[in-house]
């Protein structure tokens, strides 16, 4: 487990939510020389714990659904495991990779537009991986709330809702600049310019326009909070009747640990990533849960293991854009 000062941990939480900040901004607001601040953010880098950057794109208002899938396999060894993981990555198009304990060995994300896009998806993978699938669950997630992350983030709190909303027309240039975003947040305008073949201003522009459409949420840092003594955990919570959801989610918002929660169709009442220290620390908070929600009939849980893949826009890698409307 690395330590990190309360300077690199204030560094953390700014990137957290706007890894787009200029320097001299951040070392306005840490009170740094702006060379420290660039050496200590190439030193996080370096150390793996911030192991990228991606842009958090409502792809909802794009006239996509958001699938959530979690499968286990028999008979999987690790190069096995690899090629279902790159299946997943380039020909599912999936935009979050990830593997877990417990029931489940991997879990991925995509978004579709239609619930006949993600079957014919699935039926492509059974085709290839099939002999080796044991078990297939997915959620659609009807809304994805994201909150500011960990302990370090002091009193701030801050929440992001992913849900149906009416849907916004886009140029072609608007999703190409998505697309360049959602492979590396910090990517500069002028380097967007070159790439695109769009003038600066343009970009500039642009960039903001998305933002005030909400269609860009924020730019965050990718995190490795396994390094800095975090345990990643998924929480499933069942209730009677679906009662006290909204008010559940809502105190997730001031949880120092509450990563994002998930309220969807085939699956729990609501979904909880959350990251502690301790197990007794998940333990206590369980417990706290079902104290102060009587409505809670069970919680079950799991731990993430790893992280492959962190996109929030579902364009094919190395492929020309297309239109999604």
């Amino acid at each position: 487990m690395l330590k990190l000062d309360k300077k690199d941990l204030k560094i953390l939480s700014l990137l957290d939510w706007n890894c787009r900040m200029p320097i001299t901004q951040i070392a306005k607001k840490i009170q740094l020389n702006k060379d420290v601040i660039r050496y200590r953010i190439k030193h996080l880098e370096k150390e793996k714990i911030i192991t990228g950057y991606y842009s958090l794109i409502d792809i909802s208002k794009l006239g996509y659904l958001t699938f959530r899938g979690y499968l286990s396999f028999i008979d999987v060894n690790s190069e096995t495991e690899q090629k279902i993981i790159d299946y997943l990555d380039i020909q599912f198009n999936a935009g979050i990779i990830f593997t877990r304990d417990g029931k489940y060995n991997l879990g991925f994300i995509s978004w579709e537009k239609s619930i006949y896009e993600f079957q014919q998806k699935l039926t492509g993978f059974k085709q290839k991986f099939g002999d080796y699938l044991d078990e297939l669950n997915f959620t659609i997630f009807t809304e994805f709330n994201h909150y500011s992350l960990n302990e370090f983030n002091e009193n701030f709190s801050k929440k992001i809702a992913i849900k149906e909303n009416d849907l916004v027309l886009l140029k072609q240039d608007d999703l190409n600049i998505l697309k360049e975003l959602s492979n590396n947040a910090k990517i500069s305008s002028v380097n967007l310019s070159i790439k695109l073949n769009i003038s600066q201003t343009t970009i500039i522009h642009k960039i903001k326009e998305l933002e005030k459409k909400k269609i860009i949420l924020a730019y965050r840092a990718e995190i490795d909070f396994s390094k800095l003594g975090y345990e990643n955990y998924f929480l499933e919570i069942y209730t009677h009747n679906g009662k006290d959801i909204e008010k559940i989610e809502s105190q997730m918002k001031s949880n120092k640990n509450c990563i994002y929660s998930v309220i969807g169709i085939f699956g729990a009442d609501l979904e909880i990533e959350c990251d502690f220290r301790k197990k007794d620390d998940l333990q206590q908070f369980i417990s706290k849960l079902k104290r102060d929600f009587k409505a809670i009939r069970k919680i079950k849980y799991c731990s993430t293991l790893k992280y492959f893949k962190m996109k929030y826009f579902p364009i094919l890698k190395n492929s020309k854009t297309q239109d999604v409307l």
